[in-house]
């Protein structure tokens, strides 16, 4: 059946692309090839109950898991001064898990876990879509597909038209946006080159030599009001500020953000702020927490009905011409100070249907970035939950063998205290015992292949 699926996709795709190389000047084709090995450690589940008689078998833990993530992406697209530009993205992505509990969550309801990795589609911000799941390979493996780019664009002199599914991202911080509320990337994502598409039409106009309006509507599933949203965006340039502002209208919130970015002497600054009002009575039956990858623990979402602002503020300074510092500060007025509220926050709608996926409420995120060499750069990061002292550390390097081959290498490390769970005997509830403390040791090394 896999055979079947995957050929007949990839028969259309070659059908419409070859077809277009004859008779179209217009055409490019092109895309990647990548394939990632990830081995993650243990995570300890520790027994909180106080007396040894309801103690059970002890600590549990989440099983060492080695992952084969790969992925074929094929991007095609048509350009025409008279009548616009077609672009098409479709990715196979073919994984591996030794731990088929982690298979599990992937050919299950819900798409995601506390060691995800994957950057998944979700159907709440796209009309329509293809199965996720394209097939499953027994129990330890999964075929996963992405219709990622389907859109016509069309541009002139007033501005530029973009109809059908394609990336929307907002926001000038450089780690945590407090304005991009559509499916960004969680912190331990591997494949960060392209984000998730949604449906949309979009229309930006330039309104001056550095100004730009931008507006448009995001057609979730089924084109239901509950799925969609409306935004409306400005940006310009003062003085050498570059300014931006956005309001979002969802079925059951709005958003107001603001940011601004610019130079102070040698410094770089930035700085963005968004203030988000939700007023949900009820939940429809059909939305389940799909956040993916960003949510630790699926479950079904709650009524919210409460206001909080979320804020970044950062510098970054070039201490050489290879080597770059930055540091930035996040507020999430959408997270708790404490520890014990962070299993039920995780489902409630700002983490559900608005970007949120982290769930303290004050972030130190250092970071630095060092050009080796011409062929090889080396970057660093940690994000500090200030309220429950876990961090979360990066270290990867990557490394350019020719124009089309790159390999990466990397780590990530986690301290913070365990996860923990309580038991009658028969059931089992599971809390943090900090953000992080939950984050698998991992170490991953990658090839890309670009064509």
């Amino acid at each position: 059946m896999f055979a079947t699926k995957a050929c007949l996709a990839l028969i259309f795709f070659t059908a419409l692309t070859s077809s277009t190389v004859c008779y179209a000047d217009g055409f490019s084709f092109s895309g990647y090839a990548k394939s990632y090995a990830l081995a993650q450690g243990s995570i300890t589940i520790e027994n909180s109950n106080t007396e040894s008689a309801d103690a059970g078998a002890g600590n549990q833990s989440i099983a060492r898991n080695f992952q084969s993530q790969n992925s074929l992406r094929l991007m095609s697209s048509y350009l025409s001064s008279t009548t616009g530009n077609f672009e098409v993205h479709y990715e196979v992505q073919p994984l591996y898990f030794s731990n088929s509990e982690m298979a599990d969550y992937y050919t299950g309801d819900s798409l995601g876990s506390i060691n995800g990795t994957i950057s998944l589609a979700t159907n709440q911000y796209r009309f329509k879509d293809l199965d996720a799941v394209l097939t499953d390979v027994g129990n330890n493996s999964v075929v996963l597909q992405n219709l990622d780019r389907f859109n016509y664009q069309y541009s002139n002199q007033y501005g530029d038209l973009t109809i059908g599914r394609q990336v929307l991202s907002f926001g000038s911080s450089r780690f945590i946006n407090p304005t991009d509320i559509f499916i960004p990337f969680a912190i331990q994502t591997l494949n960060q080159e392209y984000r998730v598409g949604i449906d949309a039409i979009r229309y930006k106009a330039d309104v001056g030599d550095f100004a730009v309006v931008d507006m448009g509507l995001v057609i979730g599933e089924d084109g239901k009001k509950q799925n969609s949203a409306v935004f409306l965006r400005g940006k310009d340039s003062i003085n050498g500020n570059d300014i931006e502002a956005i309001a979002i209208v969802l079925d059951d919130a709005w958003l107001l953000g603001a940011g601004i970015e610019r130079a102070i002497g040698d410094f770089g600054f930035w700085f963005e702020t968004a203030f988000m009002d939700w007023h949900q009575t009820s939940i429809d039956e059909g939305i389940t927490a799909e956040a993916l990858s960003t949510t630790a623990l699926p479950s079904t979402t709650l009524p919210y009905s409460k206001s909080y602002w979320r804020t970044s503020i950062g510098s970054d300074y070039a201490l050489n011409e290879d080597i770059i510092v930055m540091i930035e500060y996040h507020y999430n007025g959408a997270g708790s100070k404490n520890v014990d509220e962070y299993s039920e926050i995780a489902t409630q709608a700002p983490y559900q249907k608005a970007g949120v996926y982290l769930y303290g409420q004050h972030y130190i995120i250092p970071a630095l970035t060092w050009l080796a060499s011409p062929l090889l750069s080396v970057s660093a990061s940690a994000f500090y939950n200030i309220s429950d002292s876990s961090v979360f550390i990066t270290l990867s390097g990557e490394t350019s063998w020719t124009d089309n081959l790159y390999s990466d290498f990397g780590l990530y490390l986690s301290h913070g205290e365990n996860m923990e769970y309580q038991s009658d005997g028969t059931n089992f509830e599971y809390t943090f015992g900090s953000e992080f403390g939950a984050y698998p040791p991992s170490i991953y090394a990658s090839v890309r292949y670009y064509f």
